[in-house]
C-alpha cells in the first residue's frame, strides 16, 4: 500500500506549527504572569505525598474538590515524573499554542470536507492575552471548546447513546478545565441540537415542525446533567456586585481584538487588519448567500410553497453565526469581575466570538482568491509571532537576572517576599507593558524542585486551585525584596542578611543562631520527654508538649498537628474503639521511680498525631545515638515512620495493642548543625513518648 502523500495544505500547517511552538523552546522562562504560580503548585501537587518535604505538607493541603480548573495542573504534575518543571511548563505551553488551529481544522473540516482556510486564524489567536496572563486553564479550554464541537458536529446526524458518551466525555473534560468554557459549551450546544431538529423539519415536506418538537425534548432532557452542573456551579458561585466595563471600552476592545494584544500595542495594527479580513470574508459570504437566493427564486424549486424554500436559503452552518450573536450579546452584557473572584470575564468571552464565526464563512470564488486570504492570513501569523519572540528574548535577559538566586535557596524552607505582588516589569523593553506583568508571581520559580514553600502564593488563598493553605503563619527562611521596596526593610537588618543582589531585587536570609551551649554543659547526652502538660518530666528529662514550638538553635516542633494524648482511665468513644487491650502493665509504670529505670518513665504518656510532626533540635556538628521510645497506649493500634535529616530510619512499626513498646535507635552524622525528624503514618495515628541524644564524637 502506497504511503499517502501530504498536500501542500497540510505541509504549509506543519510548518506553520513548527514555526510557532519553536519559540517556546529557545529561552529558558517562559513569559507569562501567573505561569509561574501554576508550575509551583503543580510541583508541590507531585511532591506532596513525600514526607520528606515536611515543610511543604506543613504549609499546604490539597484540595481535591473537583471544581474546574484541574486539568493545567495535573497534567503537568504527571508530566514532572518524567521532565523537570520548567520543561513541563513548556510542554504544556506548547500545547495551548499548537491546539488552537488544530481545533478550528477540525472543526471546519467537519463542517465542510476541505473548506479549512480559515483554520489559519488559529496561530494567529493561538499567542493571545489570556494565554500570557498565564491562564493556561482557560487557553486550553479554547482548543477543547472546539474539538467538542467538531465531534458533536460530526454525530448530529445519530445522536445515539454512543455518541452522547462521547459529547459528555468531552463536556466532563472541558468543565474540569475551565467552567467558562463548559458554560459556553453548553449553550452552544442546547442551540445546536435545537436548530438542528428545527432545520430537519424545515429541509423535509413530509416532516410536520411540531412533529420535531419529540426529539427536541428529548434532545433537552438528555442535556439535563449538563445543565444541572452549570446551575450549581453558578449558585454557588453566584454573588452580587461586579465591574462591568464603559460600552467605549468593550467596543475599542472588540475592534482592536484586544484577545490578542498582550505585551504592546504594535499587536493592535494586526487586529485591526485581522478583523478587515474577516469582515471582507463575512461579506463575501453574504454576496454568495444573496446569489444563491436570486437562483433558486429563479428555479422551479420556489413554486414548491413548503419549507424548501427556507433551507434554500437558510444553511446549517447559520448557527455558527447565530452563535457569534449570542457571545457578542454576552460579551457586551457580561461583567469584567465578580465579588466571588471570577475576573476577565468578558475578556475570556470575546476571544470566541471571531472564532465561533469561522466555519459560517463558506463563498465559491477562483482559488486565487483562497490563495490570498491564506497568504494575508499567514504574513498576519508570522508579524504576530514575531513581536512575541523579540519579547521572550528581553524578558528571558531580565528574568535571568531577577531569578539568579534561585540556587541560594536551601531546600525545605519558606520564602515570602515583597511587595508580595510587585507589578514592575523587565528594563530590557522600551515599550510599556500595558497588559501583562510578567514578573508578577516569578517568584514561583524560584520554588521549584527544592521543597520550598511560598507563602506569596496567591492560589491557595483561594478556593478553586488544588491547593489551600494550612499554615501561612510559619516564619519565612528567605525574604525576596523587589526593589520598590529597598528603603523600607529596617525591620530585616535584625534577624535578617543579604545573600545576593541583582539589579531588580535582594534576598534576605534569616540569621541562623548557633546551637545553645548551655544545653550539653557536663553532659553528652539529652533526653526529651514527650508529654501532656498535666504529665509527668523524669528527672532530668527536657519535657516537650504540643505547644513547644520550635525555636532557633534550641528545640521544638515546627509543626501544627501535634495532640495530647488522652487521660489514662479515660472512657468514652475513643477508649471504647482505640483501647484494645488491659492497660495494667500501662498503669503500673507510674510506680517506677527515676532512679530505678529512667527511660522507662518515658513510656507513661506520649503525644500523637494523624499528620506529620516535624521536631528540629539544634545541635553541634559531629556524630549522635538516636533513642526514640513509642507507646501505644489508648490510642493503640498505631503506625510508625520517622524520616531524620532527609532519610528514612525506620518505617512501619506497628504498635497494636495498648501496652504495646518500642525503642529504636539509629546513628546520624550532622553537617549543618540541625537535626529533623519527621515522624508520621500512613494508617491511623503515630505516637511519640521521646527520644535520646548522644554525642559520640565532636
Amino acid at each position: 500500500m502506497k504511503a499517502r502523500r501530504l498536500s501542500i495544505q497540510h505541509i504549509v500547517l506543519i510548518v506553520l506549527l513548527v514555526i510557532h511552538i519553536l519559540p517556546v523552546w529557545l529561552f529558558k522562562y517562559t513569559g507569562t504572569q501567573d505561569g509561574p504560580a501554576h508550575v509551583h503548585n503543580a510541583h508541590v501537587l507531585k511532591v506532596y505525598h513525600n514526607h520528606e518535604n515536611y515543610i511543604l505538607r506543613e504549609v499546604y493541603e490539597r484540595n481535591p474538590t473537583l471544581f474546574p480548573n484541574w486539568t493545567s495542573h495535573a497534567f503537568m504534575a504527571a508530566l514532572m515524573f518524567i521532565f523537570p518543571p520548567l520543561i513541563c511548563e513548556k510542554i504544556f505551553f506548547s500545547l495551548c499554542i499548537g491546539l488552537l488551529p488544530l481545533s478550528l481544522l477540525y472543526l471546519l473540516n467537519g463542517v465542510q470536507k476541505g473548506k479549512t482556510l480559515f483554520c489559519l486564524v488559529g496561530f494567529i489567536f493561538a499567542y493571545n492575552y489570556l494565554l500570557h496572563m498565564g491562564f493556561y486553564n482557560f487557553a486550553l479550554s479554547v482548543s477543547l471548546f472546539f474539538f467538542a464541537l467538531g465531534c458533536w458536529w460530526r454525530c448530529k446526524d445519530k445522536l445515539s447513546p454512543k455518541a452522547l458518551v462521547t459529547v459528555y466525555v468531552w463536556l466532563t473534560v472541558v468543565y474540569l478545565t475551565h467552567f467558562q468554557s463548559y458554560a459556553l459549551l453548553t449553550v452552544s450546544l442546547t442551540v445546536f441540537g435545537v436548530l438542528h431538529y428545527i432545520y430537519d423539519a424545515l429541509e423535509s415536506p413530509r416532516v410536520r415542525l411540531t412533529a420535531q418538537l419529540k426529539p427536541i425534548l428529548l434532545f433537552l432532557g438528555s442535556m439535563l446533567p449538563a445543565y444541572v452542573i452549570l446551575l450549581s456551579y453558578y449558585l454557588v458561585k453566584r454573588e452580587g456586585g461586579g465591574y462591568y466595563r464603559s460600552f467605549e471600552g468593550l467596543m475599542k476592545y472588540f475592534l482592536s481584538i484586544g484577545s490578542i494584544v498582550s505585551f504592546r500595542d504594535a499587536h493592535i495594527l494586526i487586529g485591526n487588519l485581522l478583523l478587515a479580513v474577516l469582515a471582507i470574508a463575512f461579506l463575501l459570504t453574504v454576496i454568495d448567500r444573496i446569489r444563491k437566493v436570486y437562483v433558486h427564486r429563479n428555479s422551479s424549486e420556489s413554486e414548491d410553497g413548503d419549507y424548501g424554500s427556507i433551507t434554500a436559503i437558510v444553511d446549517r452552518t447559520d448557527a455558527f453565526f447565530l452563535i457569534a450573536l449570542i457571545l457578542t450579546f454576552i460579551y457586551f452584557k457580561s461583567p469584567w469581575s465578580l465579588r466571588s473572584g471570577g475576573m476577565w470575564i468578558s475578556d475570556r468571552i470575546h476571544i470566541y466570538i471571531l472564532l465561533a464565526l469561522l466555519p459560517f464563512f463558506t463563498f465559491s470564488l477562483h482559488k486565487f482568491i483562497d490563495y490570498v486570504f491564506g497568504g494575508i492570513l499567514i504574513v498576519l501569523a508570522l508579524w504576530h509571532l514575531g513581536y512575541h519572540v523579540q519579547t521572550y528574548y528581553l524578558m528571558d535577559i531580565d528574568a535571568k537576572e531577577a531569578l539568579s538566586s534561585a540556587e541560594m535557596i536551601e531546600p525545605h524552607t519558606v520564602l515570602a517576599s515583597r511587595p508580595g505582588s510587585w507589578g514592575g516589569t523587565p528594563d530590557s523593553a522600551d515599550w510599556d507593558f500595558k497588559y501583562i506583568l510578567p514578573f508578577e508571581h516569578i517568584e514561583g520559580y524560584l520554588a521549584l524542585e527544592n521543597g520550598v514553600a511560598y507563602l506569596q502564593n496567591y492560589e491557595p488563598s483561594t478556593d478553586h486551585f488544588p491547593l489551600r493553605y494550612k499554615n501561612r503563619k510559619v516564619p519565612a527562611d528567605y525574604i525576596l525584596v523587589w526593589r520598590t521596596e529597598y528603603d523600607g526593610v529596617g525591620d530585616l537588618v535584625q534577624d535578617y542578611e543579604v545573600i545576593h543582589s541583582t539589579n531588580y531585587n535582594r534576598l534576605y536570609r534569616r540569621k541562623r543562631i548557633a546551637p545553645d551551649a548551655q544545653l550539653w554543659e557536663g553532659t553528652t547526652t539529652l533526653t526529651f520527654d514527650m508529654q501532656p502538660h498535666d504529665g509527668r518530666t523524669t528527672l532530668g528529662h527536657i519535657a516537650i508538649y504540643r505547644g513547644t514550638d520550635y525555636t532557633d538553635g534550641q528545640y521544638g516542633w515546627m509543626s501544627k498537628s501535634v495532640q495530647d494524648e488522652f487521660r489514662k482511665g479515660g472512657g468514652g468513644f475513643e477508649l471504647k474503639y482505640w483501647h484494645t487491650e488491659d492497660t495494667r502493665s500501662v498503669q503500673n509504670m507510674h510506680n517506677v521511680s527515676a532512679e530505678d529505670a529512667p527511660n522507662l518513665l518515658l513510656y507513661q504518656d506520649n503525644l500523637w498525631g494523624e499528620e506529620d510532626g516535624v521536631f528540629r533540635i539544634a545541635l553541634p556538628n559531629g556524630t549522635y545515638e538516636i533513642t526514640c521510645y513509642f507507646h501505644a497506649g489508648v490510642v493503640a493500634p498505631v503506625e510508625i515512620n520517622l524520616i531524620a535529616n532527609g532519610e528514612k530510619r525506620f518505617q512501619k512499626l506497628r504498635l497494636t495493642s495498648a501496652d504495646g513498646t518500642a525503642e529504636k535507635r539509629y546513628t546520624v552524622t550532622i553537617t549543618d548543625e540541625r537535626l529533623t525528624q519527621v515522624i508520621y503514618t500512613q494508617k491511623k495515628r503515630w505516637t511519640w513518648s521521646g527520644f535520646t541524644v548522644k554525642r559520640l564524637s565532636n
